[in-house]
């Protein structure tokens, strides 16, 4: 009980938008960087925006490379405007990125009298909606990042996305959508585009039916920095079947990279729950860092599983600050190729 009240405690944080049906709103955002809203899409006569954050007036060498955020709130709550994460925007566009926040459809949202605010197809799974239509939406503001490129000086070889749960959960899927040939890749994206890397906090790969059991990638995924709980009760850290869904989270899908030699980084938090979805904006920009330099844009094959462990206790007061200063365990740390995939789930014996 207790755990499941913190989830909906971190859930209810990121929520900055109000549930009824409303044009999005130019809101005020605190950044050092310069921000830009646009409209990048419109979705049933209703436009959705998203926030560029760069240093205009800063010279870099090159074209810039962008990471795009997915706000989380169990697509029924949230928005592109969160104080929490400006300052890793902030942090990154003084390292030369273009930060990009999306809005997207929240599937799961309803309305003032209870009614669901978008009505999936009949037939249609209403979680696999939510996860495909905010794939959908992630996926034009790529479309429309990778045509007004030469305007904002990006390299649309360098777009790195990310999000916090219901966004991790987005983004993990958008780039397993890429892989399998998913007709959602398909339709939305340029052929043969790919992502440069995925940061997915507090995400897994989710998918329903009876011929989505497995995780099975027709091609090479890109590189992956996993940050999440190991008893995380809402995402599944492993892998999560039921008659509804099935899930494979970052312990399982590291597993897959590792066979496919293809570089990642799992930083675990060993005991830690849905907390992993907001406090790597706060706590872990040295790991998000590390995968942006040296694998995304040095190219370095590298496959970390980093484990974090912390004696302070949580509380609803103090859960964003209970990580960092901690003990820092390292594990199964890898520079190359070889060695051994990365760690072990909880409670799992030592090999």
């Amino acid at each position: 009980m207790k755990k499941s009240l913190i989830c909906v405690t971190i859930l209810m944080l990121v929520m900055s938008a109000r549930l009824d049906a409303q044009p999005p709103q130019q809101a005020k955002v605190d950044s050092k960087a310069d921000m830009t809203t646009v409209e990048f899409v419109v979705r049933d006569s209703k436009p959705i925006l998203m926030d560029i954050y760069q240093f205009k007036d800063q010279k870099t060498e090159g074209k810039r490379p962008v990471f795009i955020y997915s706000f989380g709130g169990a697509w029924a709550m949230g928005s592109r405007v969160d104080a929490l994460c400006t300052p890793l925007y902030d942090h990154l566009c003084e390292k030369g990125w273009v930060c990009v926040a999306i809005d997207y459809r929240l599937g799961s949202a309803r309305g003032r009298d209870g009614k669901p605010l978008i009505t999936p197809p009949e037939g249609y799974n209403p979680f696999q909606f939510s996860i495909d239509i905010g794939v959908e939406d992630l996926y034009a503001a790529t479309t429309w990042l990778i045509k007004h490129a030469d305007e904002y000086n990006i390299d649309p070889d360098k777009i790195v996305i990310s999000g916090s749960s219901a966004g991790a959960i987005n983004s993990m899927n958008a780039e397993y959508y890429i892989c399998t040939g998913h007709r959602i890749a398909k339709e939305n994206l340029p052929e043969g585009f790919n992502y440069a890397g995925v940061v997915p906090m507090a995400g897994a790969v989710y998918l329903t039916g009876e011929n989505d059991t497995e995780l099975k990638w027709d091609r090479k995924p890109c590189p992956m920095c996993f940050f999440h709980g190991s008893a995380d009760p809402t995402v599944t850290f492993d892998m999560e079947r039921s008659p509804n869904r099935h899930g494979f989270g970052p312990y399982y899908v590291s597993k897959q990279l590792y066979t496919m030699d293809v570089p990642y980084m799992l930083n675990e938090y060993f005991g830690g729950d849905h907390c992993m979805a907001l406090l790597p904006l706060k706590w872990f920009w040295n790991e998000i860092d590390s995968f942006l330099d040296r694998i995304v844009i040095g190219g370095q094959n590298i496959k970390v599983h980093a484990v974090e462990r912390s004696d302070k206790p949580r509380t609803d007061a103090n859960w964003l600050d209970t990580v960092r200063p901690g003990q820092y365990d390292a594990v199964n740390r890898m520079s190359g190729r070889g060695g051994a995939p990365g760690g072990r789930p909880q409670g799992a014996p030592q090999r």
